[in-house]
């Protein structure tokens, strides 16, 4: 072989290198992008796929069922005190003895305290229980809190607005310290605890906005339950409140059924008075329920 043929074969050869070394370098160049595009795209998936999955477990846990079919024991309490004075109305006055028991069955038994607020959550519970204080002088405070703070029970109390600070009666101070504790729930019993079913549209509005306006600058927190008087109250006073409010307590009515309650402005309650021993308390308990349809 002459010197030039092997010189040129030499040469062929180096070029044939260098090219599949440049191809070489392309294709893993393509390869390489190829792969960094699809963990780009994967890992978007993965972040979409991970984003959707939180989302529809955040609406099962949300699921509001079909129906509700609750029966629900709602207590109405007015004064926590031993003695009842010159009072005339003595059952009004539950001792905090009496409370006490009361607040440690429900407690010992299993059964959940419910604010009034929460009529439309009955879904969330197995055993509710009402537990709601009308008026609500400085006696709460003193006795009944510290009962309700104990054994960790929740409340819903309904307040005289043209009271506070008033003798005898919770101060701004106090009722935003119960408020603030997350186990009372404080709501409307209007301005001046009058009978409603004797005033006009215009002073049942009053009782009703001016009532609610206050408690919420004071809490700080939506007032949306409305107690009726003395259990009066008339068509004016069911209009004016499916405006302002959610929910409406009549005074008395046993134990409050879902499904025969006509609807949230005629909540039915049971009167927890004095002499009411720690049986019947309990039988009413007993009632408490809820099924429901998905």
């Amino acid at each position: 072989m002459s010197k030039n043929k092997s010189t040129m074969i030499m040469l062929s050869l180096f070029v044939v290198v260098i090219v599949c070394a440049i191809a070489s370098v392309f294709c893993i160049k393509a390869v390489l992008s190829e792969k960094l595009n699809i963990d780009i795209v994967s890992q978007n998936n993965i972040d979409k796929i991970d984003i959707n999955n939180k989302d529809k477990v955040l609406v099962d846990d949300t699921v509001v069922p079909t129906k509700t079919h609750a029966t629900v024991p709602i207590f109405m309490y007015h004064f926590i005190l031993d003695d009842y004075g010159e009072f005339p109305d003595t059952e009004n006055f539950l001792k905090p003895e009496t409370l006490e028991e009361q607040l440690k069955y429900i407690t010992e038994n299993g059964y959940q305290t419910i604010f009034m607020d929460e009529m439309d959550d009955l879904y969330k519970y197995e055993k509710p229980v009402g537990l709601t204080f009308d008026d609500c002088f400085v006696y709460f405070y003193n006795n009944a809190f510290p009962l309700l703070k104990k054994y960790n029970q929740k409340a819903t109390i309904f307040i005289i607005t043209d009271y506070i600070n008033g003798e005898n009666y919770l101060t701004e101070e106090q009722l935003k310290e119960i408020a603030d504790s997350g186990l009372v729930k404080i709501e409307s019993h209007t301005k001046t605890h009058e009978y409603l079913d004797e005033m006009t549209y215009e002073e049942q509005l009053e009782q009703a906005v001016g009532s609610k306006e206050r408690l919420e600058a004071i809490t700080g927190q939506k007032v949306t339950v409305y107690c009726y008087p003395s259990g009066r109250f008339n068509n004016t006073t069911i209009d004016i409140i499916k405006e302002h409010y959610d929910f409406g307590l009549e005074m008395l009515g046993g134990v409050c059924n879902t499904d025969t309650l006509k609807d949230n402005y005629h909540i039915t309650r049971i009167y927890a008075n004095r002499t009411m021993p720690i049986t019947t308390f309990a039988s009413y308990c007993a009632q408490s329920s809820v099924k429901i349809e998905p």
